[in-house]
C-alpha cells in the first residue's frame, strides 16, 4: 500500500468512494469525475503502479469482473457500447499511478470524443512496426 495513493486509501476505506463491487483481490467503484452515467473504476486492492507491474492472475480477475459488470450496465443504464481503458504512464494519460481500468459505459449522442488519430499511417509505418514485434518475439522465443 502506497500511503499517498488515493486508491490505496480507497481499497483500505481510509477514504470514502461509492463502492459497486469488492472481493478479496479487487475493487469497483463509480468515478468521482465522470464522464458519463456508470462510469467505472476497478482496482487491485494491492498497489500496483501500472500493467507493468500487476500479476496476470490478478489482471485476468479484474478483466473478469470488468465483462460481469458491462453486462449489468447494459440491464441497468441500457447502455449501446462501453469503452475499457487503461492508461499506463503521464504521457497516456495516467494520473492515478495505482493500476486501474475505467469503464465507461457509452449512449446514443452521449458527446463523448476519446480518440483523436494524428500519427500518419502509411503501409511502412505498418510494415516497420509489424517486422519489429516479430524480430522481438523470435529472440524472446530463442531464449526460452
Amino acid at each position: 500500500m502506497s500511503e499517498e495513493c488515493i486508491f490505496c486509501k480507497i481499497a483500505s476505506k481510509e477514504k470514502q468512494a461509492y463502492i459497486i463491487y469488492e472481493d478479496n483481490l479487487c475493487m469497483a467503484f463509480l468515478d468521482a469525475f465522470p464522464v458519463t452515467e456508470g462510469h467505472t473504476l476497478i482496482i487491485p486492492k494491492e498497489h500496483y503502479k501500472n500493467i507493468y507491474e500487476i500479476p496476470e492472475d490478478i489482471l485476468v480477475h479484474i478483466m473478469k469482473i470488468s465483462k460481469r459488470l458491462a453486462l449489468d450496465y447494459q440491464q441497468i443504464f441500457n447502455t449501446v457500447g462501453l469503452n475499457i481503458i487503461q492508461s499506463n504512464g503521464t504521457v497516456a494519460k495516467q494520473t492515478v499511478f495505482h493500476f486501474h481500468v475505467h469503464l465507461v459505459p457509452r449512449y446514443h449522442q452521449d458527446g463523448l470524443i476519446l480518440f483523436r488519430h494524428h500519427f500518419a499511417r502509411n503501409e511502412n509505418n505498418l510494415v516497420q512496426a509489424y517486422r519489429k514485434i516479430v524480430d522481438f518475439q523470435k529472440q524472446s522465443n530463442k531464449a526460452e
